[in-house]
């Protein structure tokens, strides 16, 4: 458990998943969302209640060929796929449906009726044609074609009707769908029983047709028949040609000493193998031991164990007295006695192969003569014999057709006798009492989908046209920079007038209010940026106006000179010098003349007694403004100024569309870059940035005038700026 939570934040941290998103996404947007479904399912019930309700009766037919198997496999063929692909076909057939719109007189039924017609077919109505149909071909058409009321009615009751195989049995399912439970019932139970008599009718018309043509032909081949029968009859009495079976008397004499003749010719082959075996071996010196019918012989089966008690007695007996004793001479000779005999009997064996073999081959050449003598006469007839056997070949040819016709014609004319079923229903349609169509469930489901898919469609691409930021995650993201704080959208009341400005009356009043607060932090922000060198010369700017970048110099100012800093307000906008206007310097000499030397120091500077800040206004006008924020009497002013002051605030003009903050940034320690939330396009700020020179001299920015009734809808830590900590504020 504990490594499926770790691999979720893994994925969360590295960006692959961010649930907080989707969430803020969701309650950012939920009441867009909400609204755009609930406006689509609206539109769904309008067109639920405009649609005129449809139901849908069934009806199953069985295809059923076992009452056939009676009748031999013939007429019993089973149900294949292309037999079920026909038969659904035939239902769905123009010819088959026009049964079905007559018989049901669908042709004034309201629905499947024909329809008023176009005003385009009402205006041609009055231009008849003045000549007659034609076809493809040229021909004129047939008066018998189907009318065109009829027409249209078969095409909305084959639109009306689905025709399908249910799964790989031999049932077919007919649905219908109608404005009427009863009329959908009534026309699926119609088109099954025009079905049923469709097929009952084809047969019996089919096997009736069959039963004349069968009958016609039958007569022929009797004919045919008995004429070839004759015809070989007579042959074979005229020739004398006596049968023995299916062959003539000479044809069979022939047979069976030819038969002999093989028998003898192979019984010779084989003891001359054998012969010529024993021969080889003889002149060979080979072992004649190995000749199957010396192996076989008893009288050498005798001989040899003889031999084996001698050779024994004689190795007893010289290893007893030795070579050259009497007894072991004796038993030598009585030795080689025995295999003479051997010799002489393996002789007489050899002699007795060749005698047989002698006699087996005069008994062939003598069955031979036999043979020939017999061919010789059957070859007489030979020519008689084949002009037989092509008769009677013509003859059993029209035999076996007679018999083939005669059993099919006696299937065939029982199958018109016997009422034989292939289809039969199995299930009546019966009238349905809720609407297949349209389906109140599905609509309202498939409604609500597509309402919350393009509720979530229009919010995210509404959130994909806001160029701004909207959390400081966003911020410090796309600029790499940190937040130094978030300062809420305040409401200062009253006017700017000279010795009252509502940012500077605001904080003092409220020195606990959330605003306050955020200026504080702000404030630390700014002095942790460099912790050895705490920044002394800050400059505030943004990227384009009206981003508070001028009440956020006054309010830094103010938190510093409250907290008992000597704190310096410098209205560096010299173009647009709105702090000299709140606080009522714009008649006053300020940082131009004093950079200009056309007046003296004295009276510069401004205190402002709510906040005790002081404030030095831009003066008069220039035509330079760069050339005098970026010259060396600026450098030494400020340097002047560090001496006096513990923190200088320069209110400097927009990055954007002019170049003095960039010229003032080169003289400052740090820089405040403002963003305005959910305003500032995102790219104008990092361009604003990439004008900004100087290494590390932006130290971070102010998210400023955020809306903390929504940021809680903009990032996963962003509700602890809204009424999660409601309690630490005061005002």
């Amino acid at each position: 458990m504990h490594g499926k939570i770790a691999e979720f934040a893994r994925l969360e941290e590295s960006g692959q998943l961010d649930i907080h998103s989707i969430v803020d996404f969701l309650l950012r947007r939920w009441k867009m969302i909400l609204a755009i479904m609930i406006s689509v399912l609206a539109a769904t019930v309008v067109v639920l209640l405009t649609l005129t309700p449809k139901y849908t009766s069934t009806a199953e037919v069985l295809l059923d060929s076992s009452s056939r198997q009676t009748l031999g496999d013939q007429l019993s063929p089973g149900q294949d796929p292309t037999v079920m692909d026909d038969q659904i076909s035939i239902m769905t057939s123009v010819n088959f449906l026009r049964r079905v719109v007559e018989r049901e007189k669908l042709t004034e039924d309201p629905e499947f009726g024909v329809s008023k017609p176009s005003l385009f077919g009402w205006i041609m109505s009055f231009f008849p044609s003045g000549a007659p149909a034609v076809n493809a071909g040229g021909a004129v058409a047939d008066p018998d074609a189907i009318p065109s009321n009829v027409r249209g009615t078969i095409s909305r009751l084959k639109r009306a009707m689905t025709v399908a195989r249910s799964g790989r049995s031999s049932i077919i399912s007919i649905a219908v769908e109608s404005e009427s439970g009863e009329k959908s019932a009534r026309l699926a139970n119609a088109i099954a029983d025009a079905y049923i008599v469709d097929q009952l009718e084809n047969r019996f018309d089919s096997a009736r047709r069959a039963t004349t043509w069968l009958t016609d032909r039958l007569q022929s081949l009797r004919d045919a028949l008995r004429k070839s029968e004759e015809e070989a009859v007579r042959f074979r009495t005229d020739n004398n040609l006596v049968a023995v079976g299916s062959k003539t008397l000479n044809e069979q004499q022939l047979s069976e000493v030819n038969a002999e003749l093989v028998q003898i010719q192979t019984e010779a082959a084989e003891k001359k193998a054998k012969y010529e075996q024993a021969r080889d071996l003889v002149e060979s010196g080979g072992k004649v031991d190995t000749i199957p019918d010396v192996i076989r012989s008893a009288v050498i089966g005798d001989l040899r164990g003889r031999l084996a008690a001698v050779s024994a007695r004689e190795a007893d007996l010289v290893s007893r007295y030795g070579e050259r004793h009497p007894l072991v001479v004796n038993v030598r000779a009585e030795r080689r006695e025995v295999e003479r005999l051997i010799s002489a009997e393996i002789q007489r064996i050899i002699a007795n192969l060749q005698n047989d073999y002698d006699v087996a081959q005069s008994r062939a050449e003598a069955m031979a003569a036999n043979v020939a003598a017999a061919s010789g006469q059957a070859s007489s007839d030979n020519s008689l014999t084949i002009r037989l056997r092509e008769l009677e070949r013509d003859a059993q040819a029209n035999r076996t057709l007679y018999e083939t016709f005669l059993n099919q014609a006696k299937l065939t004319s029982e199958q018109s006798e016997v009422d034989i079923r292939d289809a039969r229903i199995i299930t009546p349609a019966l009238p349905s009492g809720t609407p297949s169509f349209p389906s109140r469930s599905l609509f309202l489901a498939a409604g609500g989908l597509l309402g919350l898919m393009l509720g979530v469609g229009i919010a995210f691409t509404l959130d994909l046209l806001n160029s701004g930021f909207n959390s400081p995650r966003e911020v410090e993201e796309q600029t790499g920079l940190p937040v130094l704080s978030s300062v809420e959208w305040a409401e200062f009341e009253g006017e700017a007038v000279a010795g009252s400005v509502p940012v500077v009356r605001y904080l003092v009043e409220k020195p606990l209010s959330r605003f306050s607060e955020s200026i504080r932090s702000l404030r630390a922000g700014v002095q942790m940026s460099d912790v050895d060198n705490p920044p002394q010369i800050v400059e505030i700017t943004s990227a384009s106006p009206g981003e508070g970048k001028t009440s956020l110099a006054i309010s830094l100012a103010v938190s510093a000179a409250t907290s008992g800093k000597r704190a310096l307000l410098i209205d560096c906008d010299l173009r647009r010098p709105s702090i000299s206007q709140q606080f009522g310097l714009t008649e006053r000499p300020g940082l131009v003349e004093l950079l200009a030397q056309t007046a003296s120091s004295d009276g510069i500077l401004h205190r402002d007694k709510a906040s005790g800040v002081y404030v030095m206004g831009s003066g008069a006008k220039t035509q330079s403004p760069p050339d005098l924020l970026g010259s060396a009497r600026m450098q030494h002013l400020l340097d002047q100024l560090r001496q006096s002051f513990d923190l200088i605030i320069l209110d400097a003009p927009p990055v954007g569309p002019v170049i003095d903050a960039a010229v003032l940034a080169s003289m400052a320690d740090k820089v405040v870059f403002v963003v305005r939330w959910s305003a500032t396009a995102r790219e104008f700020v990092r361009h604003s940035l990439e004008r900004i020179p100087g290494d590390r001299k932006v130290c971070g920015i102010a998210f400023n005038m955020v809306d903390l009734r929504r940021t809680p809808k903009y990032g996963r830590y962003s509700y602890y700026s809204s009424a999660y900590y409601k309690k630490y504020y005061v005002g």
